[in-house]
């Protein structure tokens, strides 16, 4: 007995690493989904995931004496003030207003600081995403990404009371040091809220509700419960008093499976010795 105990406890540690290294490499969180990479030998060189890599903003109409010439180029001397300290973008004019996309995601959160205070012609800003794929400097910034969003808890709300907006935004930002102390950049994230009443990051970093506890109504929406192996209200009428009644539910008890308070497991009694029916039934 003590044999059989140690072999099935040892079966079935085997299925749950299997089972936890399957949703590792698989899963939704799951590195390889984002790195494509199913060789451990080949070194990472590139990463998709969804970040974001450039504003949007769009026209606001408002009285001028401008032109639409004139609006357009002191739009353009702002953007080109903005973007001075950044390094390589590209600007596209649409008809709904401009986009700027960065070459770099460390330059995401300097952006959106320096455009804070758009002129009067630009209205509401967004962001702009892109699932890349991310290679050279920006590979290390989606690998921060992908865990920095694994590490968020499922219903981490904004700080502001008048926000309350959940899913942050991670952004990886880069600051060089001028001290000979510290002659390497410092890489560091932030938190950003993209609603529409903050758009800017937080300064509790996501924190504020940490303490909460949510109700499990969330799960019965998303029809976690809704498979039951057992319908519910079905009880067992009566015992069961035949053989085959008996060997009918014993046939179905799963093997390789814990023992109950009888400490014998269902694979003893799935193939037991040959023996008489009433041997069975009492």
């Amino acid at each position: 007995m003590e044999k059989e105990n140690l072999k099935q406890s040892r079966r079935d540690n085997r299925k749950d690493i299997g089972r936890k290294n399957e949703i590792f490499k698989h899963g939704i969180k799951g590195i390889k989904k984002i790195t494509g990479k199913y060789n451990t030998s080949k070194p990472l060189t590139e990463i998709k995931i969804s970040c974001p890599c450039g504003l949007k903003l769009t026209w606001q109409d408002h009285a001028s004496s401008l032109t639409e010439q004139g609006k357009e180029a002191r739009t353009l001397t702002w953007i080109k003030e903005c973007t001075k300290n950044l390094r390589t973008h590209s600007l596209r004019m649409t008809q709904g207003g401009m986009e700027i996309k960065l070459e770099a995601l460390t330059d995401m959160l300097p952006l959106l600081q320096v455009t804070q205070n758009p002129p009067l012609d630009l209205g509401t800003r967004s962001l702009i995403y892109d699932i890349g794929p991310w290679k050279g400097e920006n590979l290390l910034a989606g690998i921060e990404t992908f865990f920095q969003k694994n590490a968020y808890h499922p219903f981490a709300t904004c700080g502001n009371s008048e926000c309350g907006k959940t899913g942050p935004i991670p952004m990886s930002t880069t600051t060089y040091n001028t001290t000979s102390e510290q002659p390497l950049p410092t890489r560091s994230i932030e938190h950003f809220c993209e609603g529409e009443t903050c758009f800017k990051t937080d300064p509790t970093n996501f924190r504020s509700t940490r303490h909460h506890t949510r109700d499990r109504t969330f799960l019965d929406k998303a029809g976690i419960f809704d498979f039951q192996t057992i319908v519910s209200g079905e009880t067992i009428r009566e015992p069961d008093t035949t053989f085959r009644e008996l060997s009918q539910f014993i046939s179905r008890m799963p093997s390789h499976k814990a023992p109950g308070f009888s400490e014998v497991p269902a694979i003893f009694l799935n193939k037991p010795r040959s023996r008489s029916k009433s041997e069975s039934i009492s």
